[in-house]
């Protein structure tokens, strides 16, 4: 297969599942968030979310992403930018999304990748060798303040100052702290059927009840999110 032919194949798909839409993250690596696929990923999301009754948004054998692409981000300012307001965008979708969105953890989750498991639903971990969680402070950035008020959101208090500050969870631990609600064994495939599962279980109450409920829970956030520049997710 040619290099061209390579670059033409999506890296975000999306399959039915009878109401469940699965958007699976797949570039063959770490699913580092590109523009290509975080335009791809929106695009899925958006058709996801017109066409079923929930959605799972799942990565690959390896990862469900390890962040931001820094050599697409390193680019120059308008790269950055394109990227990081793309990311923030598609993460304020996700977030106020009236639909139920489970998240299946298939790998590591870094950085950028951890913001899937804090704007989803329900988490759906993988029991292995794998690491979840910020490690902003580790290379010098600043965790922006939208992500601290998220992270102090989704996770248990005892554990959340030092993930922001860049401590990295097993899946274990990541449970525990509240980044992941369950943990599955086995390999990818078993993560997304257990999602797939808990999907189709949400979708089940009634849609207009679930999803005034569900905004409503989280409105003080979204305000934020809306007004706050979205950049801040970077």
């Amino acid at each position: 297969m040619t290099d061209s032919a390579e670059a033409s194949e999506p890296v975000v798909t999306v399959e039915m599942h009878d109401n469940v839409a699965v958007v699976t993250i797949n570039d063959g690596k770490v699913n580092a968030l590109s523009y290509k696929l975080l335009s791809e990923g929106r695009a899925a999301f958006a058709q996801a979310v017109e066409s079923a009754d929930a959605v799972v948004l799942a990565g690959n054998n390896k990862c469900l992403s390890a962040g931001f692409d820094l050599g697409e981000v390193m680019q120059g300012p308008e790269q950055r930018d394109a990227i990081i307001s793309s990311g923030g965008d598609w993460f304020y979708e996700i977030f106020t999304c009236p639909k139920p969105v489970v998240v299946a953890c298939t790998g590591h989750a870094v950085a950028g990748g951890v913001v899937f498991l804090l704007v989803g639903d329900t988490r759906i971990g993988r029991a292995g060798a794998f690491k979840l969680g910020f490690n902003e402070v580790l290379i010098g950035v600043p965790m922006p303040k939208f992500g601290i008020s998220l992270t102090q959101y989704r996770v248990v208090p005892p554990f959340a100052e030092s993930i922001l500050l860049g401590d990295m969870f097993v899946p274990e631990a990541a449970r525990d702290a509240g980044l992941v609600d369950v943990l599955v064994e086995g390999d990818a495939e078993a993560v997304i059927e257990a999602a797939i599962a808990r999907a189709a279980e949400l979708a089940a109450r009634p849609a207009d009840a679930y999803g005034q409920t569900k905004i409503a829970a989280r409105q003080h956030l979204i305000e934020r999110f809306a007004t706050e520049a979205r950049l801040s997710l970077g």
